[in-house]
């Protein structure tokens, strides 16, 4: 299933022969777009790493007051979509283009994928040896980065992995802030010239590179060692540096964006007719939402399970190969499950189940990560004391294993039901012919220029796509360290 977009891309290419493939892949074209995406990839995850781990930090230890509501506000822009960042901050600073534009855009799109699961394995672990380290004359900051980095490795870069994949798959932002990678190289290919070959090319680059940025993670993985057992809880005190960074990263992040969509309502003298019939539109979101969640959760489970310890080929290869949909453009998997639909099954043609395949294709990556962070960390020792106690497998999986991974479990649900409400290629051309979700009439109303009832909608998909944040709230409030 998740070889399915790669499948299709390899057909699609030789269909030109080699010699027309390395007349594509030799002209300077190809070089420009491979370094833009390229060094796209590279700085969005590292500002994203930089800047999710020290919002982790500052909500597991010097936030203390209002922490489930900063949780929600901070995951909130994942709720945005790229392209609807980008267009408000190239109208409130017009001349903000190019690579800076699409870096910042996605960075602030991108660092909860980090912030998320590193709050999940900082909230699970205790800081003594944090607490020993500063007794031997570590500051702070060193005591973090010399003894609590190293632990939290792990789901760092299961987060980072998903934002570099994120940066090279994304096409909204780069494009509205006229910035080209291979997105927009793709999409120009499929739209401009109607060369599906090129696209098709740049496509199989793409998938190359998923295959590296895997392996990278992989071998950060490989001789990982479980978390000790559970130590003191970590204590939380309101510290003012990381109030003023946590409220800076909101403001950037979450009120700017929805400042400039308000403005944009006011500007508009029709943005109340797009609450006209939006009841359907938010019922199909949140229904094809909760479905791709459940599935997708489900399917990554014994996935997450399989490719943790203990590693093999095959492991490795699965694991590589749930990446590659997860780092293609959408619209290049919605092509390739057309295809499928049309010539291998088309009873599932323009229905929920072939899109229902399509998320999973896409977003099983977002619920595995921090899914299998969260297994990493777990001691191998509690299963076998579970054992030797008289608790079979399946009841030392359910009363032991499951609860220990819920965070981590949850944090991926969460992640999956937000990138699946405001997802727009596949919904657009694989929805079932009446379908009408919030991403499908926003892009039908910016399309028509309708920028101002556009706005109304998007305010409308942050609210509803806000929802998840609510469970990652109640589940660090509960798990949380007193005050």
């Amino acid at each position: 299933m998740t070889l399915s977009p790669a499948v299709y891309l390899v057909v699609r290419a030789s269909e030109a022969g080699r010699d027309t493939i390395d007349s594509y892949l030799l002209r300077p074209r190809t070089a420009e777009l491979l370094w833009n995406t390229v060094s796209l990839a590279t700085a969005v995850t590292a500002l994203s790493v930089i800047v999710g781990v020290g919002l982790a930090w500052c909500l597991t230890s010097g936030v203390a007051r209002s922490r489930p509501l900063m949780v929600a506000l901070l995951t909130a822009p994942l709720a945005i979509p790229s392209y609807v960042s980008g267009f408000v901050w190239v109208r409130t600073l017009p001349d903000f283009y190019g690579f800076p534009a699409a870096v910042l855009v996605l960075t602030l799109a991108c660092y909860p994928l980090v912030m998320l699961p590193t709050v999940a394995a900082l909230s699970g672990i205790g800081r003594s040896a944090e607490d020993a380290a500063r007794t031997l004359g570590c500051g702070a900051a060193r005591a973090f980065l010399r003894v609590t980095l190293p632990r939290i490795r792990l789901p760092v870069a299961a987060g980072a992995l998903l934002v570099a994949l994120y940066a090279i798959s994304d096409f909204g932002g780069p494009a509205i802030v006229r910035f080209e990678p291979f997105t927009v190289g793709i999409y120009n290919a499929y739209n401009g010239s109607f060369n599906r070959t090129v696209a098709a090319v740049y496509g199989c680059v793409l998938a190359i590179m998923a295959l590296a940025l895997a392996a990278g993670e992989r071998f950060i993985r490989r001789d990982a060692e479980p978390s000790a057992n559970a130590e003191r809880t970590r204590g939380i005190r309101d510290h003012a540096g990381a109030w003023a960074f946590a409220i800076g990263m909101i403001g950037v992040g979450l009120a700017f964006p929805i400042a400039g969509l308000i403005g944009q309502i006011l500007r508009s003298q029709r943005a109340d007719t797009a609450l006209d019939d939006v009841l359907p539109a938010i019922g199909a979101t949140l229904s094809l939402a909760v479905q791709a969640t459940l599935v997708i959760t489900l399917l990554a489970i014994p996935v997450a399970f399989y490719t943790a310890r203990p590693r093999t080929r095959l492991s490795g290869f699965v694991d590589t190969a749930t990446n590659l949909g997860y780092a293609l453009p959408g619209v290049t998997v919605a092509l390739s499950m057309v295809f499928i639909g049309l010539r291998v099954v088309p009873d599932w043609y323009q229905t929920t189940a072939l899109l229902l395949i399509a998320y999973a294709v896409l977003f099983l990556p977002v619920s595995i990560g921090p899914l299998r962070s969260a297994i990493d960390a777990m001691p191998d020792a509690v299963s076998e004391v579970s054992r030797t106690l008289g608790a079979g497998s399946m009841a030392t999986l359910l009363r032991v294993v499951l609860p220990m991974i819920a965070p981590g479990m949850l944090a991926g649900a969460a992640l999956t039901c937000v990138s699946v409400a405001k997802e727009l290629p596949a919904t657009l051309m694989l929805a079932p012919v009446g379908t009408r979700t919030l991403a499908v009439d926003m892009w039908s109303l910016n399309n028509d220029l309708a920028y101002g009832r556009a706005a109304v909608l998007g305010l409308i998909l942050i609210a509803v796509t806000s929802i998840p944040t609510v469970v990652l709230s109640t589940l660090f409030s509960r798990r949380g360290p007193s005050t």
